[in-house]
């Protein structure tokens, strides 16, 4: 056997393997040893920063989870049939944003991996708010490493040193971003999804091109696939290939002129260009919908400065956020208003000119602030609000960036004063966590929301109408109506309004008024049939169904497919014995492939009512055994169904499904006295008075009661 020679460490020994052969064998030195134990324990250190960064922006929205749908996310998901079927997709690609109600192209906005996304988080966790919570906050913590990294790199460029302590200034800026309130309403919000998520998939494509500026060839492919997915979550994506050449230009400091490396943008481009011929095609026009159409053209221009000094002072100061900013337009630049913005528009214009001379990387920080918010000043297209907070998502990226030069200018000129203020921004951060935790409070729930709403902005008529809707579906009517009456106050041609209104006066069994309310919204609004089967249900309580007739009529010539008017109109029939027709109707209804499961409900026990004035008992009670199957919870079909078998002399059945009935509602004394009269039949007193009794609990001054009760005492020999 060869003998091993002698030498240094680290040196080469001759070894034998098991079968004798010579071998080559390392011998590692202590001091190689300890280099890869310190690169392991550097690169445990690295993620670090990630690890907190993911810890915060989870946790200062972990009581988000318990969040309810709220506002538009009722209609854009529990309402959404697209969610219902994969199927779908194609639709959903080839459609507006609210394409899926009653209108199609009534839309300025085309965000396809939107409704994607709500389609899969259907399919996983069903109509449970929690979950379609839970996507929108890590898409948030997606977005706040993104921050992070992206930071870091761009500092490393500058060659401006980002500090190798622990609280590095990318570290810090990424903090404050995690944990700034002013997202709230972009991440707790659900149907805030469009802009955590096409923010988080901007961020990765710049992330990734900045790699690939650096060397890492699929890092290109990477950042154009991620632009193009962020393109189809939310229109200002496409502003991203401008922050390119920006970053080429003001951060890279590469030698090369701007035409030189055109080749590279050509890409975006593309993308850009068949995303807005997509959207077109779905759209069939750029912009639909116009709002404001008051203002002149020289009125939307100025109106812009307000807006931006107004989104600058948010990230600043964020107090008294609301999620219902009221736009108050300017119509001179001498107002108040305009003045004071005008001012801050001019400051940082010449903050801007200033760095562009001194502090190229400054001046890159200002443009990723502006550039993602251009698309917001377009005033015009902005249905509903031209502010909203939940638009400062992206550009807050560049405002942190901002405070992380700032820092680590600090750490490189005023290295004493820099051992304060990295913990002076970090409170301001646990300060943003207290607000971003309170705020998510006033997201729980409708209630919350436009409660909150109507204290900050008492001119909203949105949020008056809101609020009134929360009262609506809380019964309580007195409440609903005066937030109705105020938002007509403030907005008089508002047919939501009117017609909602009159469905209180409907519920208060004020039919008149209920009609004049909702005549007065069919008239400005006549091509909605919601508003006409409204009208028409008025009718039928009144007995007007002629009237009812006509209005149910009206509406399926305006949507041949309107399950409710079908429903509607078959009831009406029954009321007029037109049995023929009647059965056409419910026939339309259940066939339909679009029918939901209330409509399915509304046309059986319908149905089923219909046979009873038939005669038609058996039918009757196969109509009342569907709408049982959907709902076992439904009153007042075991009440009916009850009532169906005591005419067939079915006692026994009949007795069963009033008991039913009486478990689901014991406060109903009607049902405790039918279950009563039942049990009388059955020749059980004892049982059918312990049912009188109760139903004359309920109802003390019921004569009809009383007189059963007696009647069922006087059986047992104790007349009472």
């Amino acid at each position: 056997m060869a003998k091993a020679s002698s030498g240094k460490k680290g040196s080469i020994k001759i070894v034998l393997d098991n079968q004798g052969k010579h071998g080559k064998e390392l011998v590692p030195s202590q001091e190689s040893s300890s280099k890869v134990e310190l690169q392991k324990t550097t690169s445990i250190i690295k993620f670090i920063p990630i690890l907190l960064l993911l810890l915060v922006s989870f946790a200062v929205y972990f009581n988000a989870l318990s969040g309810d749908f709220v506002y538009d996310d009722e209609h854009q998901i529990v309402k959404n049939p697209w969610l219902r079927d994969f199927g779908n997709i194609p639709t959903i690609f080839s459609k507006s944003v609210w394409s899926f109600g009653e209108e199609e192209n009534n839309s300025n906005y085309y965000r396809p991996m939107m409704h994607t996304v709500y389609l899969f988080n259907y399919h996983i966790f069903g109509l449970k708010p929690w979950g379609f919570h839970l996507v929108n906050i890590l898409f948030h913590c997606g977005a706040s490493v993104l921050v992070f990294l992206s930071i870091r790199k761009l500092l490393t460029e500058d060659r401006t040193s980002a500090s190798p302590a622990y609280l590095s200034p990318p570290f810090i800026a990424a903090m404050l971003f995690a944990t700034h309130p002013i997202h709230t309403e972009a991440v707790t919000w659900i149907a805030g999804l469009p802009d955590v998520a096409f923010a988080f998939f901007y961020l990765l494509s710049f992330y990734f091109y900045m790699l690939f500026r650096d060397g890492l060839k699929r890092g290109y492919l990477l950042s154009i696939l991620s632009f193009s997915v962020a393109t189809l979550f939310k229109e200002p994506a496409v502003t991203l290939p401008i922050l390119l050449i920006a970053y080429d230009h003001f951060a890279k400091k590469s030698d090369e002129t701007l035409f030189a490396g055109i080749k590279r943008y050509i890409p975006y481009v593309v993308v850009s260009c068949v995303y807005l011929l997509v959207r077109y095609y779905a759209l069939r026009s750029f912009a639909p919908l116009e709002s404001y159409t008051v203002l002149s053209t020289y009125e939307f221009i100025i109106n812009v400065f307000p807006l931006f000094t107004e989104y600058l002072t948010s990230l600043l100061w964020p107090l008294n956020l609301n999620s219902w900013h009221t736009f108050h337009p300017i119509f001179s630049l001498n107002e108040a208003k305009g003045m004071i913005s005008i001012v801050v528009a001019v400051l940082f214009f010449i903050v801007a000119v200033t760095t562009y001379r001194k502090n190229r990387l400054f001046f890159f920080g200002l443009l990723l602030y502006v550039i993602p918010l251009l698309p917001v000043f377009y005033i015009k297209a902005i249905s509903g609000k031209p502010f909203a907070e939940r638009y400062l998502y992206l550009p807050s990226a560049g405002f942190v960036f901002l405070l992380a030069i700032f820092l680590s200018w600090a750490n490189e000129k005023l290295p004493r004063a820099f051992r304060i203020i990295p913990i002076i921004f970090l409170l301001i951060g646990g300060v943003f966590s207290v607000g971003t935790i309170t705020r998510n409070n006033v997201w729980k729930n409708n209630f919350n929301l436009w409660s909150d709403t109507v204290k900050k902005s008492p001119d909203s008529a949105e949020a008056h109408y809101n609020l009134g809707i929360v009262y609506t579906f809380q019964g309580l009517w007195d409440r609903a109506m005066a937030q109705y009456r105020y938002s007509l106050e403030l907005q008089p041609d508002s047919a939501r309004s009117h017609t909602n209104l009159g469905f209180v006066y409907k519920s208060l069994g004020k039919l008149e008024e209920a009609a004049k309310e909702t005549r007065y919204a069919v008239s400005m609004r006549p091509e909605n049939t919601d508003y006409r089967n409204n009208l028409g249900d008025i009718y039928m309580r009144q007995g007007k169904i002629d009237e009812a007739v006509r209005e149910f009529q009206g509406a399926l010539k305006i949507k041949p497919n309107d399950i409710e008017a079908h429903n509607n109109l078959a009831a009406a029939y029954v009321n007029q014995g037109r049995s023929t027709e009647a059965e056409k109707e419910f026939g339309s209804v259940l066939s339909s492939k679009k029918i939901t499961e209330t409509e399915t409900i509304d046309a059986h026990y319908n149905r089923g009512i219909h046979y009873m004035d038939l005669d038609k008992l058996d039918d009757a009670v196969k109509e009342f055994q569907a709408v049982l199957k959907i709902n076992p919870n439904d009153t007042e079909t075991y009440n009916n169904l009850a009532a169906v078998y005591l005419r067939q002399g079915k006692l026994e059945e009949a007795s069963t499904e009033f008991k039913h009935a009486v478990t689901l509602r014991p406060d109903d004394p009607n049902i405790h006295h039918n279950r009563g009269i039942v049990l009388m039949k059955q020749g059980k007193p004892d049982e059918a008075a312990i049912e009188f009794q109760a139903a004359l609990n309920l109802r003390p001054d019921s004569d009809l009661f009383r007189k059963s009760l007696n009647r069922a005492l006087a059986l047992k020999g104790n007349r009472k």
